[in-house]
């Protein structure tokens, strides 16, 4: 294997540590392994605390052809608006409507 040039950069450090930086670049192949910090969580609290900490937000995917996306970027760029804020206020005032047209 060919040998690397050095970083001509780096200001040289001291010998002894400058042959342990070598040998260490010989040897190792991987990370050393991080020593044990302690018990880990159980898998059951882990999924509990997933539940605990629900998401605010819930994502949902709108499929429209590029054509349909394109009308509605242009109108948002027209309005200086989201397409968040607009789809909010397309979707849930319809959402309402159905429900008072289902509930009466």
């Amino acid at each position: 294997m060919p040998r690397v040039q050095p970083n001509r950069r780096r200001a040289i450090a001291d010998p002894e540590l400058e042959r342990k930086i070598e040998e260490f670049s010989r040897s190792a192949s991987t990370a050393p392994e991080p020593a044990d910090s302690g018990p880990q969580p159980s898998s059951h609290l882990e999924a509990k605390l997933a539940v605990q900490r629900s998401a605010a937000t819930v994502g949902f995917n709108f499929k429209m052809t590029p054509e349909d996306h394109q009308r509605l970027k242009a109108l948002c760029a027209k309005e200086e608006r989201s397409i968040q804020y607009m789809l909010n206020k397309i979707v849930w005032p319809a959402v309402e409507r159905l429900e008072r047209e289902s509930q009466g």
